[in-house]
């Protein structure tokens, strides 16, 4: 069965856009590399390697030697005539280097224009070694006299082709990494660019889309047609499918709910007429009935309020404001409750600002999550507002039991309510902070739920000025 996946998958790669795409880059990086390597060698000259001599070199060296002397001394040849003997230099040419760069002689077939120049920079290096270049072997030096001056003996043996790869092996260090490092950083670049870029972005939107933003969408690219495209397509299709269903979700909420308030009217119609003619006996059943009835009518009105918030073209009546109007009364209000459950509502000044918003939306809002707080809070409650840049700040805390660290995130979703005493006594059914934070988000503004100590609950609410 593993071979059969193993199998599998090496097919799917064969079949991948991407596969052929990342074969080729890695291929186009080792081509620019030998390329890039080929140039230094153009640009470096001649390049020399040594390696010493065998013995067998050297003895053929020594008889080269031998056989010059004979010629020059015993024959009474030139120098010239010595190193173009025919049966000397038929297979190699023949360097006699002299001090006197002037007074150096070369065998004079140099019909492939070997660059000689190289062995004269070589000083007064008397170890005999094997020296390779590009292009021919020189085996030397030795040192001969001749006419009664010192010459230096190397024996010229030319290559049938250049030797490419032994240039590039002479090459510095330095270059060989260097020739390594450019490709490679640019065509990572570039396939960072053109690969992780487009990756990046899908999981920025990913993230968009998990934080509940169902509108953002990955930048689609129609020129791909690999891998990361159909990636960008597929996931593109899911967004719209999965925002086409919450949306249906919540229609069918709203409808439902919508429909439930006429049943819901006529039974609070029905429940009245019977109280008129009802006795004692039953009065304290329909008294529950009503009660219930009313619990169920502003539950019905929370969950229409946040469907309607949750609309992108919800109409908002947005005017300035000052927030002295805005949070006065709502602070009396809140400090009166308090009292009423034997607590106390603390704030600071408000400050002299204006602010843009659709005043009845945002005091409910904030009305709701103070509210929230006096309901929990064992003894006190402070209500914090300060202007933090072009932002308006309002904490407010409260000296509760707090929550779960592992519930905060989930605060503000509707319909969620911890298991802790924050929620379960209340008989509430999660709707409250959810429809005040979709209220703030209408405003551009956010809402941050944090534990404080030594225990309580810290909200902080931002709004843009």
């Amino acid at each position: 069965m593993s071979f059969w996946l193993s199998k599998n998958n090496f097919k799917q790669a064969l079949s991948s856009r991407l596969f052929y795409k990342a074969f080729a880059g890695f291929w186009l990086t080792i081509v620019c590399i030998f390329l890039l390597l080929v140039l230094f060698t153009r640009l470096q000259g001649e390049l020399l390697d040594n390696d010493p001599l065998h013995d067998r070199q050297l003895d053929s060296l020594n008889h080269l030697k031998r056989n010059i002397v004979r010629l020059v001394e015993g024959h009474n040849k030139t120098l010239q005539q010595a190193v173009d003997h025919p049966r000397l230099s038929r297979h190699s040419m023949i360097l006699l280097v002299h001090d006197n760069i002037d007074k150096t002689i070369a065998t004079g077939n140099n019909d492939r224009n070997l660059n000689l120049s190289v062995l004269n920079d070589l000083g007064d290096e008397n170890v005999p070694s094997q020296i390779r270049t590009e292009r021919y072997a020189a085996y030397g030096p030795v040192d001969i006299s001749l006419n009664q001056e010192a010459y230096r003996l190397y024996q010229i043996k030319p290559l049938r082709r250049p030797m490419l790869f032994h240039s590039i092996r002479m090459l510095p260090a330095w270059m060989k990494l260097l020739a390594v490092f450019i490709p490679s950083v640019i065509l990572s670049i570039f396939l960072t660019i053109y690969l992780i870029t487009p990756l990046n972005t899908l999981s920025r939107s990913a993230r968009r889309l998990a934080q509940g933003e169902l509108n953002v969408r990955a930048p689609s690219e129609s020129q791909r047609k690999d891998e990361v495209g159909q990636l960008i397509h597929d996931f593109n299709f899911m967004a719209d499918k999965l925002t086409h269903s919450i949306q249906a979700h919540k229609q069918l909420l709203a409808d439902v709910s919508h429909e439930l308030r006429t049943p819901l009217t006529r039974l609070n119609l029905a429940n009245a007429m019977a109280q008129d003619t009802a006795n004692d006996a039953t009065h304290s059943y329909l008294a529950r009935i009503e009660k219930e009835s009313q619990c169920l009518d502003k539950m019905l009105a929370d969950v229409l309020t946040l469907s309607r918030l949750e609309y992108a073209d919800h109409q908002l009546n947005i005017e300035p404001i000052p927030l002295s109007s805005l949070l006065q009364e709502l602070l009396q209000n809140a400090k009166f409750e308090a009292h009423q459950h034997n607590k106390t509502l603390s704030n600071n000044a408000i400050p002299n600002l204006e602010l843009n918003c659709d005043a009845a939306l945002l005091t409910s809002a904030i009305e709701n999550i103070t509210r929230n707080a006096i309901k929990y809070a064992d003894s006190s409650i402070e209500f914090d507002i300060k202007q933090q840049a072009d932002n308006l700040i309002i904490r407010i805390k409260d000296d509760g039991q707090g929550v779960d660290d592992a519930a905060l995130t989930e605060l503000g979703n509707a319909f969620y309510r911890t298991d802790s005493a924050r929620a379960r006594q209340s008989g509430g059914i999660g709707l409250g902070l959810a429809i005040a934070k979709r209220a703030l988000f209408t405003h551009q503004g956010d809402i941050h739920f944090a534990n404080h100590q030594p225990h309580g609950l810290t909200v902080t609410i931002t709004l843009p000025l």
